[in-house]
């Protein structure tokens, strides 16, 4: 990894163990400082709220990578195959390429959807999370419970076969993770194992796609190879966008459910109202996944010349790294910051609503937002049903991605509610 100064305003400096674990002081500088110039990455950093708002939605962006470059500047890196399949992916296309995809890849899993088809095979992850939770009063609320039940419903969402374990799914995740959040779509540490990883989930996803054109079910995968197969989406732009929904499905919904019990178990007062107040708790996710969003920035390329709020005018061509998590500490947007209030408002100085880009916004917004909210709403509601208190324990770990921030370890003590059964 490149050395930094630890006060340097750099997308690195995300790269650091202590900025990772708290990176409350860094936004806060990015914040003052306005659009900074990063020549470590080649990127104006945008933190302000209504910046990062309006480029999200802006016509005047393009979020293609310069893949090309990447490739002349590490030659035999076996990138090859990997910028093959980003190239293909949902996220890093535009216009009608991008509108066609998102709508295949995004009918299945709409809020209609999850409020039907989806919501038991939810409950049913989640009841059995917080059921072997029971005999474990001290427990890591990461491994044993927050990154256990993305992972199930993406066993149903793509009918995984049973010999395919959480700890693989687990594994293939976050390699995959690893290569999108990494700065230029490069994995600056154990590249080799990381790039295999994610070569092994390429092959078995081509040969489920196989399997399951052989014998095709009623899972969300074969509503996907249905449209494969009426031309809606190639077959090498399908299994590019498995990898996404395996990964993103688990990553980010893990990372702010562990982000949402880490404040829970911190905040005994807030566990109290979730626990006694469970209509809340849509209230208390939206807040919390404003503080510690699962996905701490997002990349675009200027097509045209854009002036930002602070009346300075960014070339086309520019490339710009919109900073979510800063955006979403902006005290412009979101008074007092670092506070939770279940009752914010969302309206800024300048009158325009402050949109949250916990999962983004505009045309690019995470359209699995819907199923990882309910996930965990749903975890939150259940775990607070049975459970009196968290109780933090030593050893909180979190795991070095600068993007896909998240914990790799939560210990807490669980005061577990005997009567919750009876009730």
């Amino acid at each position: 990894m490149v050395a930094i100064a630890p006060d340097r305003l750099s997308l690195m400096q995300l790269q650091l163990p202590d900025t990772i674990a708290d990176p409350t002081g860094f936004y806060r500088r990015l914040l003052d400082a306005g659009p900074v110039f990063d020549p470590l990455v080649g990127a104006w950093l945008v933190s302000r709220h209504a910046d990062v708002q309006a480029l999200l939605a802006s016509r005047s962006t393009t979020v293609r990578m310069d893949h090309a470059g990447a490739l002349d500047r590490f030659p035999g890196a076996g990138l090859d195959e990997v910028f093959a399949a980003l190239d293909l992916h949902v996220s890093f296309v535009d216009g009608d390429c991008h509108r066609r995809v998102r709508r295949v890849l995004a009918e299945p899993i709409q809020v209609r959807q999850v409020r039907t088809r989806l919501a038991e095979p939810v409950r049913r992850a989640v009841g059995a999370a917080v059921d072997d939770l029971a005999g474990q009063p001290a427990v890591d609320l990461v491994g044993g419970f927050a990154a256990r039940i993305p992972i199930d419903v993406t066993r149903h969402l793509l009918a995984l076969p049973a010999d395919i374990d959480t700890a693989t799914v687990r594994r293939w995740s976050l390699a995959w993770g690893d290569v999108v959040a990494a700065p230029g779509h490069v994995p600056t540490t154990g590249r080799a194992a990381t790039l295999a990883t994610a070569a092994e989930l390429a092959a078995f996803l081509r040969g489920h796609v196989a399997d399951r054109e052989r014998a095709p079910g009623t899972a969300v995968i074969d509503a996907l190879v249905a449209s494969m197969h009426r031309g809606q989406i190639s077959r090498e732009a399908l299994v590019a966008n498995l990898m996404m929904l395996l990964t993103a499905g688990n990553e980010t919904t893990t990372n702010l459910l562990s982000a949402v019990l880490m404040v829970l178990a911190d905040e005994p007062a807030l566990w109290a109202i979730v626990r006694d107040d469970p209509d809340q708790v849509a209230d208390v996710v939206t807040e919390l996944g404003r503080l510690h969003p699962p996905t701490q920035y997002t990349a675009r390329r200027l097509t045209e010349p854009v002036t930002l709020s602070t009346g300075e005018t960014l070339a086309a061509g520019a490339s710009v790294v919109l900073m979510l998590a800063a955006a979403g500490r902006d005290p412009l947007a979101f008074p007092d910051p670092g506070r939770i209030l279940l009752d914010r408002t969302t309206d800024r100085p300048d009158g325009r609503a402050a949109h949250p880009v916990t999962f983004g916004y505009g045309a690019h917004a995470c359209f699995g937002a819907p199923l990882a909210r309910f996930e965990v709403e749903t975890a939150v509601r259940e775990l607070a049903a049975r459970t009196e208190r968290l109780r933090p324990r030593p050893g909180r770990a979190w795991r070095h991605n600068a993007n896909l921030r998240g914990l790799e370890r939560l210990p807490v003590q669980l005061d577990l509610d005997r009567t919750a059964a009876t009730r």
